[in-house]
């Protein structure tokens, strides 16, 4: 077996913390809302109320003063002075708890990634744009279970970050920076020390070493390769990959991890069995590198164990067969 099954206080712990977080998300982003403000202004001879829209002096009327906007005006900061609050006492929840969850041994993401998962998913790209392959959405699936994996299945100095590209990697960014500077901007305000690096420049790396990727499905047709894939001029170009549709058509995996400052963030991940056929397609194939490949089927036969014995409603049957080709879905240790 290589996993330990969380004891009932690591599970409590856990499941307060995993709970706490999803009020804290809810908060913050009713508080989002409320960004910006409202003011008064004259203009012509009139007083109109104000709504400040975006960081750059965006701002759409409401209306000229009356009972009505005077209302709208009192409504809006009482709401906001009431989010403000509850978005405090839970943030000082988290805090407690993060120190619980470090105290009882579940903090296990490393700090850039959970940092870096709760930016994407604020800035609205996790998930709907972006997902996580790799050895790191290993914290998805032991997270969802209740387990430990075996650290040595875990350790990695970089993190894979999928594009789907058959969306725009703008869709739900509101923040006018984050449009200008991409998704490097979005990782420079986890770490402003990362930078694009590479001759296909989609790696960033921060001054510790930690790696970024960004890669997206090999085009179909090749002519294809032309398309905009950029967010922004000086963005990451994502690195062309074959067979990531495999991941791709796969569901999404949601999840909670935990950090290890002890500070959950959101994370979604290929189906765990899709995750594991990947890996142990990776692990035959003879270009790889052979710690790699070893790595692989190891990570593999993991994953596909953690399925059977505590993810019993993700089937090892034909229809989890039917998300890969043939060649690839009659690999040894799918199908029970």
């Amino acid at each position: 077996m290589n996993y330990l099954e969380l004891s009932q206080n690591q599970s409590r712990v856990a499941q307060d913390a995993k709970q706490v977080f999803g009020a804290y998300q809810e908060a913050e982003h009713a508080l989002d809302q409320y960004r910006g403000g409202m003011a008064w202004k004259v203009s012509a001879g009139h007083e109109y109320l104000i709504r400040v829209t975006n960081r750059r002096g965006g701002n759409r009327s409401l209306g000229t003063r009356s009972v009505v906007t005077e209302k709208i005006y009192e409504d809006f900061f009482a709401a906001k002075l009431r989010l403000s609050e509850r978005f405090t006492g839970l943030k000082q929840s988290l805090n407690e708890l993060s120190g619980m969850a470090r105290g009882v041994g579940i903090n296990r993401a490393p700090n850039i990634v959970t940092a870096t998962l709760r930016a994407l998913d604020a800035k609205g790209l996790l998930g709907k744009n972006l997902i996580i392959i790799g050895t790191n959405a290993m914290y998805a699936y032991e997270s969802v279970a209740g387990v430990l994996f075996d650290t040595g299945l875990l350790a990695t100095m970089d993190m894979d970050l999928l594009w789907d590209a058959r969306t725009s990697l703008k869709l739900g960014v509101q923040d006018d920076a984050v449009i200008d500077g991409g998704l490097l901007a979005v990782l420079q305000k986890v770490d402003k020390s990362f930078e694009v690096v590479g001759k296909g420049k989609f790696s960033a790396v921060n001054k510790d070493g930690f790696y970024i990727d960004l890669v997206r499905q090999a085009a179909n047709p090749p002519w294809r390769l032309d398309d905009p894939i950029k967010m922004a001029p000086n963005d990451l170009t994502p690195a062309w990959l074959s067979h990531i549709q495999w991941l791709l058509s796969s569901p999404k995996f949601l999840s909670v991890v935990i950090g290890q400052d002890g500070i959950p963030a959101p994370m979604v991940a290929p189906d765990p069995r899709a995750f594991a056929i990947y890996k142990m397609w990776l692990s035959e194939q003879d270009e790889r590198e052979p710690y790699k490949r070893r790595r692989d089927e190891a990570q593999a036969i993991a994953v596909l164990g953690l399925v059977r014995d505590r993810l019993p409603h993700l089937k090892l049957d034909e229809k989890a067969e039917q998300m890969f080709p043939k060649q690839v879905r009659r690999l040894k240790g799918l199908v029970d």
